[in-house]
């Protein structure tokens, strides 16, 4: 689930929006080495595809909610730093325009969700 604005600390987001600045740096030179120009168009796809399904939201006991991301399919269809841009582009978009996670934890959400999530599926999948 995304991490809303005021739940943590200014100084963590910071941490956490520090931490991405390179990830994203180093995405984007991958991205650009590895895909092709027809590729371009699937990576759209995979930012939308991921963008949809965090749109339902499941709801789960205690009162929030829970959602599919589709991080370790983007990952396994167009790699793991294609699936980093992606996750981070659907989330951005649900930040600024829908106010789902919030603006501020944008580098722990995008940490968490365009980071961990297809590191984890690419390194612990049979």
């Amino acid at each position: 689930m995304h991490i809303p604005d005021g739940y943590l600390s200014p100084a963590t987001c910071g941490v956490f929006g520090a931490v991405m600045i390179p990830i994203w740096m180093a995405a984007s030179k991958r991205v650009k080495k590895t895909l092709k120009v027809r590729q371009v168009s699937f990576l759209a796809i995979g930012a939308a595809f991921s963008f949809v399904i965090m749109m339902f939201n499941v709801p789960i006991p205690g009162g929030s909610t829970c959602h599919a991301v589709g991080g370790f399919l983007v990952a396994l269809l167009l790699g793991y730093w294609a699936a980093c841009i992606a996750l981070t582009v659907a989330l951005l978009i649900q930040a600024l325009l829908f106010g789902d996670g919030g603006i501020t934890a944008i580098g722990a959400n995008c940490f968490n969700m365009a980071v961990v999530l297809p590191c984890s599926g690419k390194y612990c999948a049979p």
